[in-house]
């Protein structure tokens, strides 16, 4: 199993929230010394990767948040959601930006304790907090216990109300058999819902990739840096698909950065791209 230490999440979480900010896609209430501090500490070695490999870790978060907030606003506008779910929330600014832009829409973060109050402070600082933009703790881990996915579902969540749920740079903390208890789980509840979705991002094991050994210094780097083993799943994309309909869903698309390039205000990069984004109905 991995490691869900608090503290590692938090490394990248802080990291991850600057790089938002840094280009925009955050909010100055989201503003941390962690963060700052992490991001100009690590501008040299993203120079250096975009220069050697043509790609870098911040080329990679800002596509897959990109494409992340098109999918769930095509599926607010096009589908009818008004509930989501975003676990593992960290600095994320989706909450806020996204109840700011639909006013019937209902946003719960979810994460883990420590992480959890620090948000929870920095939105009531702000007074970013509402009944329509609430925070909650989760346990995608555990079973029967007040932080289990299923009991807060019931606690937290209005069941007449078509429900999506994200998870954005989690996933691959997570060897298979953890993750896909996981996902199996998540499909069953959000089966009790009108319609139910879920949008994350992934990494497939790009064996094929022709900076295969950059990737895996990268990999062995994060994994250091977060103090989490970190597990690339998948082969293909025909492999995703097949896997998360036998973990229950019934629908998935898999979205690939190459294909918003234009129409997307995403960064490009010299290569195939390394991070999908899967959207999955149940």
């Amino acid at each position: 199993m991995a490691n869900t230490d608090s503290s590692g999440i938090s490394f990248t979480a802080y990291y991850t929230g600057e790089v938002w900010r840094q280009h925009g896609l955050s909010l100055d209430a989201f503003k941390t010394p962690q963060g700052k501090t992490l991001y100009y500490l690590g501008q040299p070695f993203e120079k250096m990767a975009r220069a050697v490999a043509g790609f870098s870790t911040q080329t990679t978060l800002l596509q897959r948040h990109h494409i992340i907030d098109y999918v769930v606003k095509k599926a607010i506008k096009e589908q009818g959601v008004t509930q989501i779910v975003e676990i593992a929330c960290g600095l994320s600014p989706r909450g806020v930006r996204f109840c700011q832009e639909f006013p019937d829409l209902h946003y719960i973060e979810a994460d883990l304790p420590d992480m959890l109050a620090h948000k929870q402070r920095l939105l009531a600082e702000h007074g970013l907090l509402s009944k329509r933009h609430r925070v909650v703790g989760i346990n995608i881990l555990e079973e029967n216990t007040p932080d289990a996915l299923a009991v807060v579902f019931k606690r937290e969540l209005d069941p007449t109300r078509k429900t999506l749920v994200i998870t954005e740079g989690l996933i691959n903390y997570f060897d298979y058999a953890t993750i896909s208890g996981f996902w199996n789980n998540l499909a069953q509840v959000l089966k009790q819902f009108p319609a139910g979705a879920y949008v994350s991002d992934l990494y497939p094991n790009f064996t094929w990739h022709p900076v295969t050994k950059v990737i895996n210094a990268f990999v062995f780097g994060l994994a250091f840096a977060t103090q989490s083993r970190v597990t690339l799943h998948f082969n293909n994309q025909q492999e995703i698909i097949t896997s998360f309909k036998q973990l229950g869903f019934a629908h998935t698309q898999v979205h690939i950065p190459e294909a918003y390039y234009g129409s997307l205000a995403i960064p490009t990069q010299r290569g195939a791209s390394l991070v999908r984004v899967i959207e999955n109905w149940v």
